[in-house]
């Protein structure tokens, strides 16, 4: 029996997908806990701070997006509102927190990529924000959460 060498990423173990968004003026960005990045502004305002959150998980070919996000929607103690763009896998989110009642918009997008074990990745995004959030943090945040694509312009 001889042993193997198996390095992660690497052609058994894929890392994560390759996304791009544009980072508003202000806000920073870093890899968080069970995140693949999370955008905050920079000066944080008191109270809850608006965030934008990508995560990735490994599914079964041939899960649709609207598959994932209907597994995710049967955990989720909060309300659930249809999205305002009426794509399917799309939702608005609400649920009671200490800062105010908070809103999330959550999109997954699948990754048409294949990846070993007949599996693909599901980019999930989620934005988040209080009734106390600003209105220009809003605007910021909402304008990096539609920002979000899979791949990138310059493919390593």
């Amino acid at each position: 029996m001889s042993a193997a060498t198996v390095e992660h990423p690497g052609p058994l173990l894929p890392g994560a997908p390759r996304f791009r968004f544009t980072l508003p003026d202000g806000w920073r960005v870093a890899p968080a806990p069970r995140a693949l990045a999370v955008a905050r502004p920079a000066a944080e305002p008191g109270g809850f701070v608006p965030n934008l959150t990508v995560t990735a998980d490994l599914v079964p070919a041939g899960t649709t997006s609207v598959e994932v996000l209907a597994a995710m929607l049967a955990e989720y103690p909060g309300d659930t509102h249809p999205a305002d763009d009426g794509d399917a896998a799309s939702v608005r989110l609400t649920r009671p927190h200490a800062a105010g009642t908070v809103h999330q918009r959550v999109d997954v997008l699948v990754d048409p990529t294949p990846v070993p074990g007949d599996h693909r990745h599901a980019l999930t995004v989620v934005s988040s924000w209080s009734e106390s959030t600003p209105s220009d943090l809003r605007d910021a945040l909402a304008a990096a959460h539609t920002s979000v694509r899979l791949g990138t312009d310059d493919p390593a």
